[in-house]
């Protein structure tokens, strides 16, 4: 054998085992300790404004309740989410969907850059069945639903009693607009107030309108022109556009699309969203529809609207920006079908 050979092992050929996590040494555990810190904040600044308000709620009744039971706020385990749950059900009297969000706010809240807190998924999960128990319980007794209840769909019909009813003022040739376009694309009130200039594109079929500010995820609409010019959103929309520009405002691409108008009549800064959902249920008011309409009475209008009309789920999705298979959107869909040929009791000679 040549003397420069040096036989080689089988573990030096090779490549080197990459450390796990559990061997990680304390300087790179500092280094993405920061980094998780950075991620989160920017995360938890991008959530929309709703958002972070509803979170903040929720994370004061957790306060509330951690220093009426003498506990650490960072006490998140199966018990004490479960007793958080009886107090703000029993105590409190608060709706399902209330508290069902305020432990999806405490978990966010505790899994943050302040506590870095990973509440155990089966410890929230016995606190949801607890919840599901009490909703049930109270379901069986008869009592009153807490809470608003879903917001009552905006159809095709009082949303043309609506149109008739708005004055021909600049207030009311933007709140036809506002209704118009909020049920074309499926809009939040958040979504709606979030609109400008330049998101609503006007091509030559109608309007591609660029839903950036969104809860869940951006969308581009295409709106085209309604067969009837008296409930046509792009129509609306052009008619309060120049009312808008002959006042001298909408002229820059990244102004608001709507707008708050004072009682003298001048145009002012951006509306907010609950000034958005107002527009809603003041229109419904004055065009007499005997129904409360709510800022997501819109959104949810559109929805039931095509899919009774037979609309592909995927097509609604794509105007209301729920995801495939959203347990939302099937829940829409369905109330449309209740009384459609489907129903068992069609044809049973009643």
């Amino acid at each position: 054998m040549d003397a420069d050979l040096v036989p080689v092992t089988a573990a030096e050929l090779l490549p080197a085992r990459p450390p796990r996590p559990e061997e990680f040494d304390e300087e790179l555990r500092a280094r993405l300790a920061v980094l998780d810190d950075a991620s989160d904040m920017e995360a938890a600044a991008r959530r929309p404004k709703n958002t972070q308000r509803s979170y903040a709620g929720d994370w004061r009744c957790w306060e509330r309740f951690c220093a009426g039971m003498g506990i650490p706020v960072t006490a998140a385990t199966r018990g004490t989410l479960r007793a958080f749950v009886k107090w703000r059900w029993e105590v409190e009297g608060r709706a399902y969907a209330t508290v069902d969000r305020n432990l999806a706010g405490i978990v966010v809240t505790l899994r943050g850059p302040q506590y870095r807190v990973v509440v155990d998924p089966a410890a929230t999960q016995a606190a949801r069945e607890l919840l599901g128990d009490y909703r049930r319980e109270a379901a069986e007794r008869k009592e009153k639903p807490r809470g608003r209840g879903k917001a009552p769909a905006l159809r095709v019909e009082p949303l043309r009693r609506i149109v008739e009813a708005c004055p021909d003022t600049p207030r009311g040739r933007q709140e036809k607009a506002a209704v118009l376009v909020a049920f074309s694309i499926a809009a939040r009130s958040h979504e709606l107030a979030g609109l400008t200039v330049r998101a609503m594109e006007e091509v030559e079929e109608g309007l591609r309108v660029d839903v950036r500010v969104s809860k869940t995820h951006p969308r581009v609409v295409p709106v085209p022109y309604g067969l009837n010019p008296a409930t046509c959103p792009v129509r609306a929309w052009q008619v309060w556009r120049d009312t808008a520009r002959e006042m001298g405002r909408l002229l820059d691409p990244e102004e608001p699309a709507f707008r708050q108008i004072h009682r003298s009549g001048s145009i002012l800064g951006a509306l907010a969203a609950p000034s958005c959902a107002a527009i809603i249920t003041r229109a419904g008011a004055r065009a007499g529809v005997p129904v409360r309409f709510t800022g997501h009475s819109a959104r949810s209008g559109l929805v039931t609207t095509a899919a009774r009309s037979g609309k592909d789920r995927k097509a609604i999705a794509e105007i209301s920006g729920h995801r495939p298979g959203s347990p939302v959107l099937e829940g829409y869909i369905q109330l449309a079908g209740e009384f459609s040929d489907d129903n068992a009791l069609f044809g049973l000679g009643l």
